[in-house]
């Protein structure tokens, strides 16, 4: 019987996922540890054949105790920097994330910064409320970086709104989104145009750190921006001093770098920084499809077959 290890806690944590005995709808052997650190997850793991994780990471040295039974590596979410791919593909092992069923619920929540921001949530409660102006989305200009399945739907959903739609990505190709009126543009023709700067690219070297204070003094006083990429996108010390100087009007992340801010972080004190705890993606509908992606991908590797997610096709002959 294939031995599947759960190698994160999150997924005896959050109550609505369904994670039981039947989640793989086979007889597979699934293995939860009593603890997450390495050390503790070191018994249970020799012998694995997948293993499914979220947020933690999974290492190569993991990987090596697993030893050369290990076929496949598989998560719930797009991002798969916690999951060292170029160590699976070196042994051999398949490595998965889901992209494709997330992308609507984080489009929907950049709209809830956007919005949140644009109506002065913070003020809620207090008399000011009432009488400080706000501002619409229609009319305003979206700039999204990222044109992957979050930039796509971001894109519909700032055309239904009446925006401008500026697009920043590697592969500029109109009919990525039909029906919408797309204008590509370089990152440093985008910055000084938009209203609102919407990121939504993975993280690798080209992307790490690409919005610092350089980029933010680029853009106009009364824009924001909007993080749904990774936390390290973004110089955290630089939307910290950006916030300070009032560079733009405020900030959405919900993701951070470091993951979780401490409680005393000073970003947490500007009334016009949103900071949400990377949950974007995770609606009830979009878990409940994350979560069969993953085991599908799971009995797909387990199978000898190729996984629908499969991010190092290179070990797939």
């Amino acid at each position: 019987m294939p031995k599947i290890v759960i190698a994160d806690p999150i997924f005896s944590r959050i109550e609505h996922w369904d994670c039981g005995p039947e989640w793989f709808g086979a007889p597979y052997e699934v293995v939860w540890p009593k603890g997450y650190s390495f050390d503790e997850m070191k018994p249970y793991l020799p012998g694995a054949e997948g293993i499914v994780t979220c947020f933690d990471p999974f290492t190569a040295e993991m990987m090596d105790v697993c030893g050369p039974s290990l076929k496949v590596v598989a998560k719930p979410g797009a991002g798969y920097n916690n999951i060292d791919v170029a160590a699976a593909t070196k042994r051999g092992v398949m490595a998965c994330n889901a992209e494709g069923v997330r992308g609507r619920a984080v489009a929907e929540y950049a709209f809830f910064h956007m919005l949140w921001l644009s109506r002065n949530g913070w003020l809620k409660g207090k008399p000011e409320w009432e009488t400080t102006p706000m501002l619409q989305l229609g009319g305003k200009v979206i700039g999204i970086v990222g044109l992957g399945d979050i930039g796509g739907h971001l894109a519909r959903m700032a055309d239904g709104f009446g925006m401008k739609v500026l697009v920043n990505t590697r592969t500029p190709d109109p009919s990525r989104v039909p029906g919408v009126a797309l204008e590509f543009c370089s990152f440093d023709e985008l910055l000084p145009q938009v209203d609102y700067l919407v990121l939504c690219v993975p993280l690798n070297s080209e992307t790490q750190g690409m919005i610092n204070y350089g980029a933010i003094s680029k853009m106009r006083k009364e824009a924001f921006l909007i993080n749904m990429a990774r936390g390290s996108v973004v110089v955290t010390d630089d939307i910290l001093a950006s916030a300070r100087e009032g560079l733009i009007s405020g900030f959405g992340l919900d993701v951070i770098d470091p993951e979780p801010f401490p409680l005393d972080h000073p970003l947490r004190k500007f009334n016009n920084v949103l900071i949400s705890p990377h949950h974007a993606s995770r609606t009830r509908e979009t878990d409940a499809a994350a979560l069969e992606r993953t085991a599908e991908n799971i009995r797909l590797a387990l199978a000898g077959e190729r996984p629908i997610n499969l991010v190092n096709p290179a070990v797939f002959g």
